[in-house]
């Protein structure tokens, strides 16, 4: 599990030294070799290991000789004055057995003479084992999770085990228990000493290291891409924050750099994109190298160059694909099947290497998988059974074509260009009505054309409103005012919709799961309600929803409105003011091995996540976002992929829970880019640019007078465990409000940055503003943090925790300039 968690006898909230705390850990709960899923086996019941508590039991069970009652020879024997009693007692049986409980209390205590203290001053050696315990008292530990096939659970440690040593060392506390196994060297074996059941029993664990405890992410002996944009030019807000760094802390770069690419190289590298290495590799760098991908969105204009620009960033060759032109008045519909087919074969080769069963158990495998994600955030938090299905489900993705896929996509895209629109519609407009016979069952409405294909229905609606009732592969509408009930259908679609306001609602709306889904609406006010995977969304596929004009409403579960698992999840919408509301991870969310996308080009926009999954951290009113621009993967089983938010004006409204607002984890990328405007972004933890454990998160607003505020902890430019946050606002009178480890601000090798341009601007927050907290989880990096606040907009800034016009640097390190 991460290592973020408040120490014992220290509160979460303390006014200047807070830790925040992972979403997957209980601020009781150990750290040995990352996210660790439970094993099955028995609980044991907490018992005291007190000393104090010990002597008094000890006391209790020898005063038990007082307690005995006289036993009584015959009727009227034994009496007082009788003087013929003979004085025999016998201990009464409840307080003979509170006496042997007492006394088993008392044993751990007396063991614990033959265990040596641990030693302050243990090498560090990164050895694990794949085991996570939990506090039961001051002094006392319990297993509460066991790696699936981790030397723990080979070894035949369980859930529930009461662990008291560690070779000749006595462990208390989750601390001790980590430095102990940390000293050990992958290849070592070492002796744990347990008690379960009430008897205390030894087991000999092999150690490892994180990547072959890990080893799902390393099986194929990948490596990432060489990143082969990398943009030349160095921005102002890197130009100023490299040579603020040269001149206050020059070799901390230098040391927090190579603390990073230790991270990013003892990990396994299967399916990390190039991107995201890249930004780990070159922190300053990590602002320029996600604004190369929000300008390559922001200038794409056709479904093919966004495919193309989305295949790239997943580090996926793709060649020149041919598409044949439609000519004669009803060549537009056999062109239309033709492009299909080729599509759905493409679709078809993508998934070779799986068997017919493994393909089929593909999709209710995702939907498990991120069932269980959703849920407990951790694909392992179930049984061993139900963490072997998700680990299945992975192993199938990975073994996905998903080039393949894109070049089948392509040819479908070809028909949302604007002239091959207007030549489909005027071939279709001559077309006559067609009998209510020949349609499937489930429509309703005036049709132009319906036939049966090896791939699905291919229907054609008239001008009027009609209603879709049935599952179709192809559908394209002149008009009305339309419904649609999705479902899942053929695993290659495509809608086209030339107007009216319609609404789009059931499962599977623009849903490439296992293949691809593609919706175009051309203009109207438009209704989208889906549930999971939807509104542009894909796993092991590409699903594309374009709404090119209209206010909007956008309304979504679990993985909607731009977000994928293995492919690509794109939500463009090209103008109207429009409302997003999503439960969670939605709105640009870049899954592993997946692109997720969302694009708005203009209007006065509102985007919502969260309000369904309450936060990890059992904080009232909190819940978890995980969106508008998030890059997140499996932890300890995939790595993340890219999610984008980019919008291009308006004064926008952003509401996000727990993880929003261009954030990354393990591995991911996450980036929110809003082009204009007067905007107002709200978050909780881990929000505006923020990220934790070997991630990227950015926020870059480039122009406005914009309002930021956050909750709790890790926000507006900040770093956590490896990994970098970065807020850039370039211009207008902002106002940042947030609480602890905030406004360019690191803890544990992390660095946070935020740049803010002209502009008169006020800062409030409890810790932060170029701030750098503490290391003491990760001692074997020996690097610094690096929290970066920097501001050029002269004499006109107000700060509660720094100087204006001042430049700062503190030993933590935290590095500040106003000028």
């Amino acid at each position: 599990m991460g290592p973020h968690r408040p120490r014992s006898g220290r509160a979460a909230d303390h006014p200047r030294r807070h830790r925040p705390i992972c979403p997957h850990r209980r601020p009781s709960q150990g750290r040995l070799g990352g996210a660790l899923p439970q094993s099955d086996g028995p609980r044991l019941r907490p018992q005291p290991d007190r000393p104090l508590a010990q002597h008094r039991a000890l006391r209790l069970f020898l005063a038990t000789r007082a307690l005995r009652t006289p036993r009584r020879r015959g009727p009227g024997k034994g009496l007082p004055g009788s003087g013929r009693t003979r004085r025999r007692t016998r201990a009464h049986p409840g307080r003979l057995l509170i006496a042997v409980l007492l006394l088993a209390a008392l044993c751990p205590s007396l063991a614990d003479s033959q265990y040596l203290a641990l030693p302050s001053d243990l090498p560090v050696r990164d050895g694990v084992l794949g085991l996570r315990t939990q506090t039961l008292t001051a002094d006392s530990l319990i297993v509460d999770k066991v790696l699936l096939h981790s030397p723990a659970h080979r070894a035949g440690i369980r859930r529930g085990d009461r662990l008291i040593a560690v070779g000749p060392y006595r462990v208390r506390t989750t601390d001790e228990l980590a430095r102990s196994i940390a000293s050990h060297a992958p290849g070592d074996t070492l002796t744990l000493t347990l008690e379960r059941n009430g008897r205390t029993a030894q087991r000999q664990c092999a150690v490892t290291n994180i990547a072959q405890l890990y080893y799902l992410m390393g099986e194929e002996g990948g490596a990432p891409a060489t990143y082969k944009d990398y943009p030349p030019a160095v921005a102002a807000d890197e130009s100023t924050a490299r040579t603020l760094v040269r001149r206050l802390s020059a070799s901390a770069l230098d040391s927090l750099r190579d603390a990073l690419v230790f991270e990013t190289e003892r990990y396994g590298r299967d399916d990390r994109l190039a991107a995201v290495d890249l930004a780990l590799r070159a922190p300053l760098a990590s602002g320029r190298i996600a604004s190369n991908l929000l300008d390559d969105f922001s200038t794409a204009t056709s479904l093919r160059d966004h495919l193309k620009t989305a295949a790239y960033h997943l580090d996926l060759n793709l060649e020149t694909v041919e598409t044949e032109s439609s000519t004669g008045i009803r060549a537009g519909i056999p062109a239309l099947i033709d492009a299909w087919g080729t599509a759905a074969a493409k679709v078809d080769s993508a998934f070779a290497s799986l068997t017919p069963a493994d393909r089929a158990n593909l999709r209710p495998g995702a939907a498990a998988l991120l069932q269980r994600f959703g849920a407990t955030f951790y694909i392992d938090e179930g049984d061993s059974s139900e963490t072997a299905a998700h680990i299945h489900t992975l192993r199938l993705a990975k073994k996905v074509d998903i080039a393949s896929i894109f070049h089948g996509a392509m040819h479908l895209a070809h028909f949302a260009d604007p002239d091959r629109l207007d030549l489909l519609a005027a071939q279709i407009h001559d077309l006559s009505p067609i009998p209510a016979s020949a349609l499937p069952q489930g429509l309703r409405g005036s049709f132009l054309y319906a036939d049966s294909t090896g791939l699905g229905w291919l229907l054609v609606g008239d001008t009027g409103p009609n209603f879709y009732g049935s599952g179709a592969g192809v559908i394209v509408d002149l008009g009305g005012d339309d419904t649609y009930l999705h479902r899942p259908t053929a695993p290659t679609t495509l809608i086209i919709d030339y107007q009216g306001d319609d609404r789009h609602i059931g499962g599977g709306v623009a849903s490439g799961i296992a293949g691809i889904g593609l919706v175009v609406d051309l203009t109207g006010n438009d209704l989208y309600h889906s549930r999971s995977l939807a509104l542009g969304a894909a796993f092991c596929g590409i699903g594309v929803l374009w709404d090119h004009s209209g206010d909007d409403i956008y309304l979504g579960g679990l993985g909607s409105q731009g977000a994928a698992f293995f492919g690509a999840g794109l939500l463009l919408d090209d103008g109207g003011d429009d409302a997003y509301a999503a439960d969670l991870f939605a709105q640009g969310f870049g899954g592993s091995r997946g692109l997720g996308l969302l694009s708005d080009r203009g209007g006065t926009d509102r985007y919502f996540a969260g309000g369904r999954v309450p936060s990890a951290y059992g904080t009232p009113n909190t819940y978890a976002g995980w969106a508008q621009g998030a890059g997140c993967g499996f932890r300890g089983y995939g790595p993340g992929g890219i999610g984008l938010l980019v919008d291009g004006g308006g004064d926008d409204d952003y509401q996000g829970g727990d993880f929003a607002q261009g954030v990354g984890y393990f591995f991911g990328l996450g980036a929110l880019g809003d082009l204009s405007g007067n905007d107002r972004y709200r978050g909780s933890r881990y929000a505006q640019g923020t990220a934790a454990h070997q991630a990227v998160g950015v926020l870059i607003d480039r122009s406005g007078d914009d309002r930021y505020s956050a909750k709790i902890a890790a926000s507006q430019g900040a770093g956590w465990d490896a990994a970098i946050g970065y807020l850039a606002d370039w211009g207008g009178n902002d106002r940042y409000d947030a609480r602890h480890l905030s406004q360019g601000a690191a803890a544990m090798n992390g660095l946070g940055l935020l740049f803010d341009g002209d502009g008169a601007d006020t800062y409030s927050a409890q810790s932060g503003q170029g701030f750098g907290d503490e290391t003491a989880y990760w001692p074997q990096r020996q690097a610094p943090n690096l929290g970066v606040l920097i501001d050029r907009g002269g004499d006109r800034d107000i700060y509660n925790l720094r100087k204006n016009e001042a430049d700062a640097r503190d030993a933590g390190i935290g590095l500040f300039s106003d000028r």
